[in-house]
């Protein structure tokens, strides 16, 4: 079975993490297959060409080659060009990740992660986007910063949607403004009513135009957000577990510990105690078992 990583056991606390990663054709060097709980990467190929095995299909990499990996892609590299493949791997929190998208009007980013396949892009191996990789590299082994990576968003999404063919947002502003809303406290602690009431659209025109739009029902949505938030209070307040599952609206503390398990993979409990613990890796720039 594939290994599942979760950002909280190797990058919990920072905006984003970053190495830079050589790969050969042996098995020797090579990442293992896995996938992401909670997080989604930019892959910059620097060197070489290789392939990206995700399930039973092989993508062919080389050089200047950009690749959007979801939570959900089993994957992992090898190279094929004699001297291997290296890359620069960006890891970034899902819950992010699509709150840059949202809050950015970015067309086609629920749609690239219901591809078949990681969507991917070439570009000058040695041009602005690959300085903008190398940039954000070195800004990690400092002191990492959130800009760094909003700067690395803003140079490679306009590559992916030339790419893809989505450079117009088809998400009607009513159902934008509405998800992004959900974000407050006060509209989670309401939940789906509250969300119905702000879209101001019949339930049923609500749930085609999250499926369309987002890949999900409207329950489900906000289930992922009242848990994104639940799990920025764990690591922000030393409130007790129960106080903050009824701040996010959820009716018990044991369902709440359910689906928080579901989600992150150990307890709420365990999860603050884990980020409390969160350090750096110890080889950050050299990494081949995170990427």
């Amino acid at each position: 079975m594939p290994t599942v990583l979760h950002w909280v056991d190797f990058a919990y606390g920072l905006p984003y993490h970053a190495a830079l990663v050589p790969v050969s054709g042996g098995g020797r060097d090579r990442p293992e297959p896995h996938s992401h709980a909670d997080f989604h990467e930019f892959v910059f190929v620097t060197a070489g060409a290789g392939v990206q095995r995700v399930g039973e299909t092989e993508q062919p990499l080389r050089a200047g080659d950009v690749v959007l990996v979801r939570p959900h892609d089993r994957h992992e590299f090898a190279g094929t060009a004699a001297d291997g493949m290296r890359f620069i791997n960006i890891a970034f929190p899902s819950e992010r990740w699509r709150a840059f998208a949202d809050l950015a009007g970015l067309a086609g980013t629920a749609d690239w992660d219901r591809r078949e396949l990681p969507l991917t892009a070439g570009t000058d191996p040695e041009g602005s986007i690959a300085a903008e990789f190398v940039r954000v590299l070195a800004a990690y082994s400092g002191v990492p910063r959130v800009l760094d990576l909003v700067g690395l968003w803003m140079a490679v999404v306009p590559l992916l949607e030339r790419a893809d063919g989505t450079a117009v947002d088809q998400r009607p502003g009513w159902l934008v403004a509405a998800c992004v809303a959900m974000s407050r406290e006060e509209n989670l602690r309401e939940g789906l009513p509250r969300l119905l009431a702000m879209a101001a659209v019949s339930p049923g025109h609500l749930a085609r135009s999250m499926r369309t739009h987002y890949g999900c029902t409207p329950i489900a949505f906000v289930a992922r957000r009242r848990l994104e938030h639940a799990a920025l209070l764990l690591t922000t307040t030393t409130e007790g577990i129960g106080p903050i599952a009824q701040r996010c609206g959820f009716s018990g503390q044991s369902y709440f510990g359910r689906l928080f398990h579901d989600k992150y993979g150990m307890a709420p409990r365990d999860y603050r105690e884990a980020t409390r613990r969160a350090v750096v890796p110890a080889a950050t720039l050299d990494t081949p078992h995170i990427k």
